[in-house]
């Protein structure tokens, strides 16, 4: 059965060892409009951020969509706690820089 590279599902916290699932999705959907849920995230922790923040310069430079989703709670009170606007990835917010495929025509 194909996995569908253009989704993925955070977890609600990042593996502690091993790799992140997020870092072998993001590999896989390069080049392709990408959508995150963060609907189950619990603790936005500063790596996973660095890792959101680096893909979606990458997807923004290739002019690829790049959006997360259902920001949960603990997603936005991660972003805040770390110093981001809890809106640092929404794509109709004025602040943020969409690409062009993500401006309405």
């Amino acid at each position: 059965m194909p996995k569908d590279l253009t989704f993925h599902a955070l977890a609600a916290t990042r593996p502690l060892s091993g790799p992140d699932p997020l870092m072998a999705f993001l590999k896989d959907a390069r080049s392709t409009a990408v959508t995150l849920s963060a609907r189950d995230v619990q603790r936005l922790e500063s790596y996973r951020l660095q890792i959101l923040l680096a893909a979606q310069k990458q997807w923004q430079a290739d002019d690829r969509p790049f959006r997360v989703t259902d920001i949960s709670p603990g997603f936005a009170a991660g972003l805040e706690r770390l110093g981001l606007p809890a809106h640092q990835f929404d794509p109709l917010h004025p602040d943020t820089a969409p690409c062009a495929k993500d401006t309405p025509q």
